[in-house]
């Protein structure tokens, strides 16, 4: 009798553990044949055309250059007027500063896509650098790893956008990657990586997300992720990335085609690597740098005039703030600042601005930029 319950008991749990299988999101292995560069012969329309598929896609440069104020949005640029100021501004020292022309251009861009940090566009450096710091990644490293010819044809792309010749050089066969062999049981089809970390380079998870102090802070820091969610949970922000949105993060960022991209195996590792993440020990954290210590230094450290005009800074996502004492009170503007979606500016859209800052600005901050803010003139 006891030998029966004991049989009864396993397939029971058999059971239940099959059924709740089922209830994971499932994912479709990948069945396509694998994209092959090929580069031998083209011409210069059609680099400028793989350029902005890469710009697009691979490069990911459209999760942060678009119009959420995360980095200058690119693509609506008039970048005949933008290069040329970069340019000659005074506080680009880099390879082209003070230089004109495509080639010049051609410099810029470049260093731009290599060395970020060599110049960093006023109220889009990281938090607390003064602008000294650019978030974005070195394109020709993990986890981007554009190929030589791939950031000439961006380079082209952009050249291109700006009225400009481009100037890069035009790829030879040697140029041309060699495409990875197949499976040997899959014919055509692309084999799946097979490590986690390959996994994790191949679908630029660090671009955007902090792995043990990487530093990106689009999405969520990942450290210790297992303890705020279930390992079914993390696969569906995975697989449907805005279905629930983390405080403070904009939603769209995260692709949503990860479900037809993946391989199930390069998902599984992935899950696997970030349920054993550990929590952010004590002395990862980086201590806290303190308040700013005049107005400018706060308008830096918050990002203020990468959206708001700022005695003609031109920046236009939000309203202009020059003679904002004429339409409020010193009251109303700290409403603005710490709940920006109370009233929307005519014209202007929801949830642009961040509503985090009545946590992360200190009293001392706020008394800073109110008083820098009030005396502004129209």
């Amino acid at each position: 009798m006891t030998f029966l319950r004991v049989i009864g008991f396993s397939l029971a749990l058999l059971g239940f553990y099959a059924l709740y299988a089922h209830t994971l999101p499932q994912v479709e292995p990948d069945l396509s044949e694998p994209e092959i560069l090929a580069t031998e012969g083209l011409d210069m329309p059609g680099m400028i055309a793989l350029g902005e598929g890469l710009f697009t896609g691979k490069g990911t440069c459209t999760l942060c250059h678009n119009g959420m104020g995360r980095a200058p949005d690119t693509l609506a640029m008039d970048l005949a007027v933008t290069f040329p100021e970069r340019l000659l501004d005074a506080n680009y020292s880099g390879v082209a500063a003070g230089g004109d022309g495509a080639q010049a251009v051609e410099s810029y861009i470049r260093e731009s896509m290599l060395e970020p940090s060599a110049f960093v566009v006023p109220g889009f450096g990281k938090k607390g650098t003064n602008d000294a710091v650019s978030p974005m990644p070195v394109v020709d490293a993990p986890p981007i790893e554009l190929a030589p010819v791939e950031i000439n044809a961006v380079i082209a792309f952009l050249q291109d956008r700006a009225g400009l010749t481009p100037t890069v050089a035009l790829p030879s066969a040697a140029d041309t990657p060699e495409a990875d062999a197949p499976a040997a049981d899959e014919g055509l089809v692309e084999a799946p990586v097979t490590d986690a970390q390959s996994a994790l380079d191949k679908f630029s998870c660090a671009a955007c997300h902090d792995l043990e102090g990487s530093g990106a802070d689009l999405g969520p820091a990942l450290g210790g992720i297992s303890m705020r969610m279930s390992r079914a949970g993390l696969m569906e922000a995975i697989l449907d990335p805005n279905a629930e949105i983390a405080t403070g993060f904009d939603a769209g960022l995260m692709p949503d085609t990860f479900g037809e991209d993946m391989h199930a195996s390069e998902l599984l590792l992935i899950v696997d690597y970030l349920m054993a993440l550990p929590a952010p020990r004590p002395s990862d954290t980086p201590e806290d740098e303190g308040p700013a210590s005049d107005a400018i230094d706060v308008i830096d450290a918050y990002g203020c005039a990468g959206c708001h005009d700022l005695e003609d800074s031109g920046a236009d996502l939000g309203p202009a703030l020059n003679g904002i004492s004429a339409r409020m009170d010193r009251e109303q503007l700290i409403t603005a600042i710490t709940n920006p979606n109370a009233t929307i500016a005519d014209g202007f859209e929801a949830d642009m601005m961040p509503d985090t800052f009545g946590d992360d600005i200190s009293d001392a901050e706020m008394i800073l930029l109110l008083d820098y803010l009030m005396k502004l003139p129209e």
